[in-house]
């Protein structure tokens, strides 16, 4: 929690004000943390929240894909993968109609993706973005 004082977090493990600020500063200056706000997709309940699978052609590389679907704001989650696909893309939309258009214009017939397959939210049991260990 972005919001929880230095000393909150300090007394819950037992160090010092201190000890968590320079830590946070360290972690900030190194760039591996960002105090942000995040938005919970399932409580504000958009019309159209989808994983997709994305099996790059033969003409592009994941990375080229990769960038290109970057760029459109409706994809808030971009990742390389080994197995089955090469990219897992996560596409958030206000409408199904603006789904529809997404996937339309930047999925069907493009000659960088040779096959996708959508997998839509049904109900969400975690959504944690934690360190499972100690960055510095």
């Amino acid at each position: 929690d972005g919001r929880l004082p230095f000393k909150d977090i300090a007394a819950a493990l037992d160090v010092s004000e201190g000890t968590i600020r320079n830590r946070v500063q360290s972690m900030k200056e190194a760039g591996v943390l960002k105090i942000v706000a995040l938005a919970d997709p399932m409580a504000i309940r958009y019309k159209a929240d989808a994983m997709i699978g994305i099996k790059v052609s033969n003409s592009a590389t994941p990375r080229q894909v990769a960038e290109r679907l970057s760029e459109h704001p409706e994809i808030v989650y971009v990742v390389w993968v080994s197995g089955q696909y090469d990219l897992l893309i996560e596409v958030v939309c206000e409408t199904e109609e603006a789904f529809r258009s997404f996937l339309e214009t930047h999925c069907y017939g493009q000659e960088d993706i040779a096959q996708f397959e959508i997998m839509s939210s049904i109900e969400m049991f975690k959504n944690q973005f934690l360190l499972k260990r100690q960055a510095i």
